[in-house]
């Protein structure tokens, strides 16, 4: 396994963001799993999509992979305020709910969040591109096109609601995005591709925090 990875770290403005693309090894043991994940629904889906199931994390690969990330992810926010119960550097870390996501055209990932620590998302297949999706029809003219596109919700420091978007196209696949687990995002639709789009998400938690 690949353990060295680039990771890009900016805040929100003082929530923190990580973010790299994936080595092609670990990609290639992400699709294992995804294809070992046949009949395991997730059935606590907050989103309106066809399919999510529950994946294996089969000898811990996907946690040891993250595992020097985390650390450092924790030391640099050592401040943030992770879980209202724990307290950082005092219980150990652990991947307690992985699987993926299968998201056709119009189905939607409505705002919400996440429970434990430390979330992810991984971005596995784009099958469209946004330059095409911001421009059909409905969207082109609009002030704020957001078709395909994924996007975290936050307020500043003024109580004012702020928005930080990724703009899904095929250069998306195999990038992973950390984030706090409490923070809130939203999938949008997309339209007029008959292909599925593919994700995987999961959640980093304190051991024995439930």
């Amino acid at each position: 396994m690949t353990i060295n990875c680039s990771w890009r770290s900016f805040t929100l403005p003082n929530i923190p963001i990580y973010e790299a693309k994936l080595p092609e090894d670990v990609i290639e043991k992400l699709w294992e799993f995804v294809g070992n994940a046949k009949s395991n629904a997730n059935k606590e889906l907050a989103g309106n999509i066809s399919s999510s199931l529950f994946l294996d994390d089969i000898d811990n690969y996907f946690l040891e992979f993250l595992s020097p990330v985390l650390k450092k992810y924790i030391d640099a926010y050592h401040g943030f305020r992770w879980n209202h119960k724990k307290r950082p550097g005092k219980y150990k870390l652990t991947l307690e709910s992985f699987w993926v996501n299968y998201q056709k055209k119009t189905e939607v990932n409505p705002l919400h969040n996440h429970a434990g620590a430390i979330s992810f998302v991984i971005w596995m297949k784009i099958p469209t591109e946004w330059k095409d999706q911001h421009n059909l029809p409905f969207a082109k003219h609009s002030n704020n096109a957001c078709a395909s596109d994924f996007e975290f919700v936050y307020v500043d420091a003024c109580g004012t609601f702020r928005t930080y978007r990724y703009k899904m196209s095929s250069e998306s696949e195999g990038t992973i995005v950390m984030f706090p687990a409490t923070l809130w995002h939203q999938v949008y639709p997309f339209y007029e591709c008959d292909e599925e789009r593919v994700s995987i998400s999961g959640n980093i938690v304190w051991e024995g925090d439930k």
